[in-house]
């Protein structure tokens, strides 16, 4: 480019050079215009044509992600032949996925200002010396800046209040964990904007009582398969089992499609509940069981549209968690200064190591106090699988960060995902299938708990080769939570009897519904080697279980068959009254499998991949056929999934039909 400004200037002077003669509108003569055209035609095709060489070369003929991440030992051969669940153990980069395996794009943040303002360990609002030198600025005669508190408007989730406008006197003591500043030049301008998010000690959080108390802090990522995790994040990867010494739960499936039924069992023990429409007060989250022990705790997500509690739903009136970072998302996404800035960034700094220096600054001022930390971070993973490699090296420093300050000397640590990436055309393949349902598990414990806690780490490592499920982790945190009781405290399941529900002012189906039993177990204790996944909880459609199936073909009666069955059900039975919808037509069978009663051998379930129109959408359902006199009779079971993106292709619906149903959402297509 600077070689076509430079001939372009070159153009234009040998054109007030040359002869020229003036016609009726004092044009230039037509063979000089001519040359102009043609010799910037052809310095445009060049230009684009080197730029289009850079980025096919860069595409295709560039380094490979499968080239640079090598792992001999991916546990295949770590097998327990004695567990009956044979789940698979694939390769990170099996060859069938490759053509979907890329590296990520780094994150660029641009900002016309360098950062002016911070917050310190101490919690006070101050210049940020190095920043005003770099901006200009003279250190003793800082720019007027003015800031303001932020916090969560009284029984709402989607609200937040700003306190008026305080000059910086440059060490300022705040109140609340999330500051918004802006700076102003002689003539009043604004020159500067940004917001901050560092915890702030609360009073009522106790230290810890003896050497037997135990945290918990999840460091959650969403979509995230541990083959993912493995191939994106291989810096995090090797820190957390080489470092860190942390065990990989290689056994460990979902429960539920998306987040929601996945985190749920997590925090409560119990199965997502149904409608969306609902405050959420009083369900049992552990955090609260931490909170009543003294601990402080913490819920942090980012992107605050798509929020467990909030996304399609009325979110949560009153604030979970004594930190809670959704208030510093929602006001950054209506600010101007967001709207201005690079993708994945706010102003100069990109937006994940805000969320992780909030975690930090969590972990730093409770580390002599028991604590509930649980965090999900969704901007970088949820919709594609290829561009979360671009914070492996801030996880990775985040993580060595906490390790090496001490931070998690009295803390067992997860780092997980919900669930693997449901959308991305990865997860149509056969390896993206079994993705979807693996997420990515690891824990570390202190090695101190070795001779207080004897047989908690004996029983993980026997367990990361067993079956687990998102219930366990519920399980653990128990485990956890009873080390911060008194001997002869009440036993932690206490709280799930019906009556002690009901008095929390719960309903009566609510608290029947948290009452009942839970599969969980811990993962401090040994799963039983002939665990099922119906023992987990685990419904049949999630389980990768299965080793009896059969790979039909594409054009087998059966797995056409099956899939005009589901479709029938959407036409005849998801989308009956609903006018605004289109009606759906098969146009492809894409994968299918075949699964034989083990008892009954006139029935069977089939399994299929097929794609509708209109809106191409990409379905997986499970069928039962039952042979009975010659006929068949089919059944979905089981939930129906859109395995491939679908926008706002249901907008024309009622928010709370979409928030009820997942499926609807991926199924209706507006006329």
């Amino acid at each position: 480019w600077r070689t076509f400004v430079w001939m372009l200037e070159a153009d234009i002077r040998s054109v007030k050079k040359s002869q020229w003669s003036r016609s009726g509108g004092g044009r230039w003569s037509g063979d000089v215009t001519l040359n102009m055209k043609l010799r910037y035609a052809l310095i445009f095709l060049t230009a684009l044509a080197i730029v289009t060489y850079h980025h096919v070369q860069k595409e295709f003929f560039g380094p490979r992600l499968e080239t640079m991440v090598i792992y001999e030992n991916y546990y295949a051969n770590e097998r327990d032949p004695e567990v009956t669940c044979q789940f698979p153990i694939l390769h990170p980069f099996d060859e069938s996925i490759l053509p979907h395996v890329k590296i990520a794009k780094p994150i660029r943040c641009f900002a016309r200002n360098k950062i002016l303002t911070m917050i310190d360990e101490d919690g006070y609002l101050k210049f940020n010396k190095s920043g005003l030198v770099e901006g200009g600025y003279d250190i003793d005669s800082p720019p007027s800046c003015y800031f303001q508190e932020i916090f969560r408007a009284p029984k709402s989730d989607f609200d937040v209040i700003y306190s008026n406008p305080t000059l910086m006197k440059g060490c300022d003591q705040l109140q609340s964990d999330f500051v918004f500043v802006e700076c102003y030049n002689f003539a009043g301008i604004s020159i500067y904007q940004n917001f901050h998010a560092s915890v702030q000690h609360n009073q009522y959080v106790r230290k810890f009582k003896d050497d037997l108390e135990l945290s918990v802090a999840v460091i959650g990522l969403d979509s995230m398969s541990r083959l993912n995790f493995m191939r994106q994040l291989p810096l995090s990867y090797r820190y957390i089992t080489d470092v860190m010494e942390g065990v990989v739960l290689l056994g460990f499936n979902k429960v539920g499609e998306n987040t929601f039924p996945n985190l749920v069992p997590m925090l409560t023990g119990r199965p997502s509940a149904w409608g969306a429409y609902y405050h959420y007060e009083n369900w049992p989250f552990v955090w609260k069981q931490f909170a009543d022990e003294g601990a402080a705790t913490m819920y942090s997500e980012d992107l605050p549209q798509f929020n467990m509690f909030d996304y399609l739903s009325t979110g949560l009136q009153h604030q979970p968690t004594v930190h809670y970072m959704r208030t510093f998302w929602l006001a950054v996404e209506k600010s101007l200064l967001h709207r201005m800035s690079s993708t994945y960034c706010l102003g100069a700094r990109p937006k994940h190591l805000i969320y992780f220096h909030y975690l930090l600054s969590f972990l730093r001022v409770y580390r002599d106090s028991p604590a509930f930390l649980f965090s999900l971070f969704n901007e970088a993973s949820h919709d594609y699988v290829n561009t979360v490699g671009a914070i492996d090296q801030d996880l990775r420093d985040f993580l060595n960060a906490s390790l090496t300050e001490g931070l998690f000397n009295r803390t067992v640590v997860l780092i997980l995902g919900d669930h693997g990436n449901r959308i991305d055309p990865i997860r149509l393949t056969d390896v993206g299938r079994i993705e979807d349902r693996m997420p990515m598990v690891s824990v570390v414990m202190p090695k101190w708990t070795d001779k207080i806690y004897p047989g908690w780490r004996e029983a993980l490592q026997k367990n990361s080769k067993r079956l687990l499920s998102s219930y366990d982790i519920h399980g653990t945190f128990l485990d956890v939570l009873s080390t911060l009781q008194k001997p002869g405290s009440v036993d932690v399941q206490s709280v799930f009897e019906f009556e002690k529900l009901k008095e929390t002012g719960l309903d009566i189906r609510w608290a029947k519904h948290f009452s009942a039993k839970s599969p969980e177990m811990s993962f401090f204790r040994p799963v039983p080697l002939d665990r099922t996944c119906s023992e987990a909880g685990i419904p049949d459609w999630f389980c990768v279980c299965q080793t009896d199936q059969e790979k039909l073909s594409l054009d087998d009666a059966r797995s056409i068959s099956a899939a005009q069955t589901v479709v029938k059900h959407f036409n005849e039975d998801l989308l009956r009254g609903l006018t605004q919808c289109a009606t759906q037509e098969l146009t492809a069978v894409e994968s299918a499998v075949m699964t034989q009663h083990r008892k009954h051998t006139s029935e069977y379930r089939v399994q299929v991949m097929f794609r509708t129109r209109p809106g191409n959408g990409v379905f997986e359902a499970s069928v039962d056929v039952r042979v009975t006199d010659g006929r068949e009779e089919r059944r979905v079971v089981g939930e129906l999934l859109r395995i491939n993106r679908y926008g706002s292709q249901a907008d024309c619906l009622p928010a709370e039909l979409r928030a009820n149903s997942t499926i609807l959402r991926g199924v209706c297509y507006c006329k």
